[in-house]
């Protein structure tokens, strides 16, 4: 019985590449924070032909963040500039300067903005639901406004 060996290595190939793939897949997996206790809602998505001359063709996404008594986000960054506004409990923000993770308290009321490619961990400290209104800027097209990240080493 005469085999083909050309279909043979080349369905071995496949079989390792695909492997490979779905292995730095799940590496990649291994080194995110995901959040626990949080949820996301995606109030609405539109896309900017020409947002600026910088940002040609991205999304603006905006959405509400609620977190449970000890729900946290896990350690992401993002693509663009995002604006949130706590609309009820508390949340803090920490992040690491490369020496210390330090956190930042918002409440009720407060508006601040995460800057791009910052790595941080959002944490409800409090005993009631948080809740954050969220405007991502500068996402690239169709894609998520959150990029995980791995736990900065002097964040424990």
């Amino acid at each position: 019985m005469k085999r083909n060996v050309k279909g043979n290595v080349k369905r071995n190939v496949a079989i390792i590449a695909f492997t490979l793939a779905i292995g730095l897949a799940m590496a990649g997996f291994a080194l995110a924070t995901p959040g626990s206790g949080s949820a996301s809602i995606e109030y609405g998505r539109h896309t900017m032909a020409q947002f600026s001359a910088k940002f040609a063709n991205r999304d603006i996404v905006v959405g509400e963040n609620a977190f449970s008594p000890g729900g946290y986000t896990g350690w992401h960054s993002h693509p663009g500039k995002v604006i949130i506004g706590v609309q009820r409990g508390a949340i803090t923000i920490y992040r690491s300067d490369g020496t210390s993770c330090t956190g930042t308290t918002y409440s009720a009321g407060d508006v601040f903005i995460e800057r791009p490619g910052v790595v941080q961990n959002g944490v409800n400290e409090g005993t009631v639901a948080a809740v954050v209104n969220v405007t991502y800027l500068n996402v690239p097209v169709g894609t998520s406004p959150r990029i995980d990240e791995a736990q900065p080493a002097n964040c424990l």
